[in-house]
């Protein structure tokens, strides 16, 4: 018997293990965007010109925050599927783990 206040979390296990499967496929298509190489190039193809600069740091701040995209992806990922996997898991351990995260919707901040 769960504590009061414990409901279990109501869910399709298969649906769950495939928002895991799209969340985990998402992550690695996006941990393979590469800003850099080409941002690099561009003080080469623009001799001279300061801008060239600018877009090789841009380049690797606008990779820097994809890969950071990627990383929270699989943490969500490896949640959802630890919570697939356990017959135990509560809706609050289930929320306790995303907000672990910080993670809310945008109409929540």
């Amino acid at each position: 018997m769960l504590p009061r206040g414990m409901d279990m979390l109501t869910v399709d296990i298969v649906q769950l293990n495939r928002l895991a499967d799209t969340v985990g496929a998402v992550s690695t298509q996006i941990d393979t965007i590469d800003v850099r190489t080409s941002a690099d190039k561009i003080p080469n193809a623009l001799p001279g010109c300061g801008i060239g600069q600018a877009c090789v740091q841009s380049g690797e701040f606008i990779e820097g925050a994809w890969l950071r995209i990627a990383q929270r992806l699989q943490q969500l990922e490896t949640i959802v599927r630890q919570c697939s996997a356990s017959t135990h898991t509560t809706e609050t351990e289930f929320a306790d783990r995303l907000d672990s995260m910080d993670f809310r919707a945008s109409s929540e901040r």
